[in-house]
């Protein structure tokens, strides 16, 4: 695990380059940092994502330049989309936007997210996605 000066990094805040909060680190994985507290619900978040810990877990970069262009998969694995764009309020990210197969742009509430690392896992069927 991940720790900082032998302290884990539980309760920290996970941020982006700008500010925009992720959740807070509920516990430790070999390879993510499971994220609850904030507007995702429960989350995976990959350390590949991780840049610089300090009082907080700051990511390498911003939010839509970490997630933009990444797979979006659905429940059952299948491929959705592809992350367009970021939708934040108040200080925190509320939802992804996906580009499906046929163009067109889907909102995905950051509480149907399951995991983000290589790619974005939905806990939700890719059927249960409402258009934009």
């Amino acid at each position: 695990m991940a720790t900082r000066r032998g302290q884990s990094l539980v309760g920290m805040a996970v941020v982006d380059t700008d500010g925009i909060e992720l959740g807070y680190v509920s516990a430790e994985e070999e390879n993510a940092l499971v994220l609850g507290e904030g507007s995702a619900g429960l989350l995976r978040l990959g350390r590949r994502h991780l840049g610089s810990i300090s009082d907080k877990v700051n990511l390498k970069g911003a939010l839509v330049e970490l997630l933009s262009g990444l797979n979006v998969v659905d429940n059952q694995r299948e491929v959705v989309g592809v992350v367009r764009d970021t939708v934040e309020g108040e200080g925190s990210l509320d939802s992804i936007v996906v580009e499906d197969e046929g163009g067109e742009m889907v909102t995905v509430v950051l509480e149907d997210v399951r995991l983000i690392d290589e790619w974005v896992e939905l806990k939700v069927g890719g059927d249960e996605l409402e258009g934009t």
